[in-house]
């Protein structure tokens, strides 16, 4: 998530005049058997039939995929605490199948195909900690080509299979400066010699808030240019598309109105009526989401884990069919207590993890979970570990459940 939208969502007060839908979700914990994760096909797979999903090997999509309350630092919290791991360095004690209450991966674990469980910024914070949350069997990373420290390289002489984000542009540049054909050979360049080491990608990293004006041509577009040159250089690595619901017009800040999917607007109607062959494109390679949120929360079909199937609603109507739904970005943060994307103590945030994982993972399109993020920064608390590399009651949490996926 940008800090932009993190600033938006973790403020008391929003500027938003949200809408709530109330989303029932069964929580059947499902029996999982030992999985692969190997998501490569030569054709429809199981988990196409299952989600009809739209098999399109020409516009891509067939993957290559291997094998107590906090002080404002958000230290300090796990001392003493019932499920912290041993400590720094120390092996994560749950390796084995889930414990009972743990969230199952959906139906589809059953067909060899089971979510991705993975997190953001895996190797960013030392080789020790890295090797901890690998031996978690958290074992996918979410990468930024230009980050500093949480590297392609560190992820893959870690282990982790990646999802590497593309193309991303800087956060206050609205898309509208971006020139369609350079982003689209932007997006090959960086891709086509990082393909054999990364399973998936996605379009940049919530574009729709970019410059703080939602453009959802200009991006449909700019994906569409980038669909076709990969295709063009013969690079095959799925290519995610950033999903949002309701956007405003004017800005985000300042809105002026709202193109609504209830209205038949919204940022996937306008981008995919826009723009010829984009929803065949999306379907072929599925799309990225941030729902932030409460579990049965849903504010303008983009923000709480109720959006989700909301979105897939949307896509349903719009697309003929639901795509593959990637939440690449999940969490709450122990510096928002009281608020809807954060938690009051470490506790609390692996219980909320585990009460959203348990719908997420219910829900036969969600095709893989990255948490946000692996430890602390400046945008908040969100870590499953603390600074100090010690984990928190959160990392046992997940670890079980990409045990249960079978990672």
């Amino acid at each position: 998530m940008s800090r932009s939208r993190r600033q938006q969502y973790a403020a008391s007060k929003s500027t938003r005049a949200w809408s709530l839908l109330v989303l029932t979700a069964a929580l059947t914990l499902f029996v999982v058997p030992s999985a692969s994760g190997d998501l490569s096909s030569d054709g429809p797979s199981a988990w196409s039939a299952a989600t009809e999903t739209v098999s399109a090997p020409d516009l891509l999509g067939t993957p290559t995929v291997g094998e107590g309350q906090t002080d404002a630092s958000g230290e300090g919290e796990d001392e003493g605490e019932e499920g912290a791991s041993q400590g720094e360095g120390a092996a994560p004690a749950q390796t084995a199948a889930a414990a009972p209450g743990v969230a199952q991966p959906n139906a589809l674990a059953a067909a060899g195909t089971a979510p991705i469980i993975g997190t953001n910024d895996a190797v960013g914070w030392g080789s020790a900690a890295a090797s901890v949350i690998h031996q978690g069997h958290i074992t996918w990373n979410r990468v930024e080509l230009s980050s500093k420290s949480n590297t392609l390289a560190g992820s893959i002489s870690g282990g982790f299979k990646v999802l590497l984000i593309v193309g991303n542009t800087n956060d206050s540049t609205p898309l509208s400066q971006t020139p369609v054909a350079e982003w689209g050979a932007r997006v090959t360049a960086e891709l086509k010699p990082n393909a054999g080491s990364v399973a998936l990608a996605e379009a940049g990293n919530e574009m729709y808030l970019k410059g703080e004006v939602a453009n959802p041509v200009q991006y449909a577009r700019m994906y569409m240019a980038a669909i076709e040159d990969l295709k063009a250089a013969g690079v095959h690595v799925p290519l995610m598309f950033n999903m949002t619901g309701d956007f405003p017009h004017g800005t985000w800040a300042a809105p002026s109105g709202w193109s609504q999917d209830a209205s038949g607007g919204g940022w996937l109607r306008e981008a995919v009526n826009a723009v010829p062959g984009l929803a065949k494109a999306i379907l072929a390679n599925g799309v990225a989401i941030h729902p932030y949120g409460e579990v049965g929360e849903n504010k303008h079909d983009d923000y709480g884990v109720g959006a989700i199937a909301a979105e897939e609603a949307v896509a349903r109507t719009v697309l003929g069919a639901i795509p593959s739904f990637y939440v690449t970005e999940f969490g709450y943060s122990l510096s928002a207590c009281g608020r809807d994307l954060g938690a009051c103590s470490a506790k609390e945030q692996a219980t909320k993890m585990q009460s959203a994982y348990s719908v997420m993972l219910a829900d036969p399109h969600i095709a893989g979970i990255w948490w946000y993020q692996s430890h602390d920064d400046s945008t908040g608390h969100f870590g499953f570990m603390t600074n100090k590399n010690k984990p928190r009651p959160s990392f046992k949490t997940l670890s079980a459940i990409a045990a249960a996926a079978g990672q």
